[in-house]
């Protein structure tokens, strides 16, 4: 009987060891498979420490790697959506774009650390990896239709701010980048 404990008890650690390990294995091996090439105008570029990108140059171990995206590679990415109230447009809009974690893995980031730049130089520095930021949405459109640059595209970080009151701060908005060029990841970490 005790025999049968203790072979349960080893199976079940077993098991949440290998669960474990293939939660870190699995996203690392489906993100290796290497990006195709920007055709379109690259309207976003993700430097830093990541080990896929879509130039044919062989990865840097010292966290310089960078991969360009343009709309339509964005787009191949899983899309989310949600409707929102924001400090700078009036009423609720739609927004329609890649969850920015979804992105970071699909680049296989290395660092939850993020500096976020847009085209005007205006940045700001997070972590990722934070629990209130699971829904920061890389937006490509706004009220169905590709942003522009003269209407904060064509990029713009996005939290659903009316669904969740507390993210509805100046905190947060000062992460809401429109006109986002640039995700450098580990910044400022020693690589």
């Amino acid at each position: 009987m005790r025999t049968n404990l203790i072979k349960e008890r080893l199976a079940s650690r077993l098991l949440c060891t290998l669960a474990l390990l293939l939660s870190y294995w699995v996203p690392q091996a489906v993100a290796a498979d290497p990006l195709p090439t920007a055709q379109g105008r690259v309207v976003l570029t993700v430097t830093g420490n990541i080990t896929v990108t879509n130039s044919n140059e062989p990865l840097r171990d010292n966290g310089a790697n960078e991969v360009e995206f343009d709309l339509a590679l964005l787009e191949s990415l899983p899309q989310h959506e949600f409707i929102t109230k924001t400090p700078w447009t009036d009423g609720e809009h739609h927004f329609r774009g890649v969850l920015l974690q979804d992105l970071l893995q699909r680049v296989g980031a290395q660092s939850t650390r993020v500096k976020a730049v847009a085209l005007n130089a205006y940045f700001h520095h997070f972590d990722s990896g934070s629990p209130e930021l699971s829904s920061l949405l890389v937006a490509t459109h706004f009220d169905g239709k590709p942003m522009k640059i003269r209407d904060k595209g064509p990029v713009w970080l996005m939290l659903p701010l009316s669904e969740y009151k507390e993210l509805d701060t100046k905190l947060y908005y000062e992460l809401l980048l429109w006109q986002l060029k640039s995700l450098d990841v580990g910044y400022g970490e020693d690589l």
